[in-house]
């Protein structure tokens, strides 16, 4: 069922992407993880799921701990709290949550304890919504160059949620939105070429970040079923 479920995604991700022209292979899928069990997401893994996304570091460490996490990339993409940021270095290859220069600096000093470079996203809360995290699309050139101003911290691109619509094409404005200050800072010079990366679209609204630009598409419940 699950490579079922992940063989009909990347079908949808092929399409979107070819509607607008663009190579399928720029897409990465994301499994996200929350509350989902080890055997759904072994079963990812086996059918060639290669990223796994948590947005807890307790969660994480559970499932890392009982798991073989060889050959996969994980990821943080729920918000990180400072004080978690020695634990998060060490349990995840990416945080695509960043959006404060306190943490980048903890991420920073934590990486160059453990002798790591952990790469990095800034969150981008495009829709001002106050319940949610990321910095301002103002902060954003301003973070960027906090967070290239590390040593053990590297900056891949953006990431952003936005609101939840029954429409998946409501969410359109917004994924055309984080693309551009995207497009803004390389053309600034803020952001290099290796920085392109744009972490947005779920399960209900993917395939329409595909068409904007996504290159990382978070995924739980069209990949691994409903949460326990």
């Amino acid at each position: 069922m699950i490579a079922e479920n992940l063989a009909e995604i990347r079908a949808r991700i092929h399409d979107a992407a070819l509607r607008v022209g663009r190579n399928p292979d720029e897409v990465r899928i994301v499994g996200a993880a929350k509350k989902q069990s080890m055997e759904k997401i072994q079963q990812a893994v086996e059918a060639g799921l290669r990223i796994i996304g948590h947005n807890y570091v307790q969660e994480a460490t559970d499932q890392r701990a009982a798991s073989d996490s060889s050959g996969i990339e994980y990821h943080m993409i729920g918000h990180l709290q400072k004080n978690k940021a020695g634990k998060a270095v060490e349990l995840f290859d990416v945080i695509e949550t960043v959006d404060d220069e306190r943490l980048v600096s903890a991420l920073d000093r934590r990486a160059h304890d453990v002798g790591k470079t952990i790469g990095v996203m800034i969150q981008v809360n495009v829709s001002g919504e106050p319940q949610k995290s990321g910095t301002t699309e103002e902060r954003v050139q301003e973070l960027a160059e906090a967070v290239r101003n590390c040593s053990n911290v590297r900056l891949l691109g953006l990431m952003t949620m936005p609101p939840f619509f029954d429409d998946p094409d409501r969410a359109r404005p917004y994924f055309a939105q984080l693309r551009h200050i995207r497009d803004n800072l390389v053309a600034a010079g803020i952001l290099t070429p290796d920085m392109r990366e744009l972490s947005m679209g779920m399960t209900g609204d993917f395939e329409v970040a595909v068409e904007e630009g996504s290159t990382l598409v978070r995924i739980g419940t069209a990949l691994f079923g409903a949460r326990y």
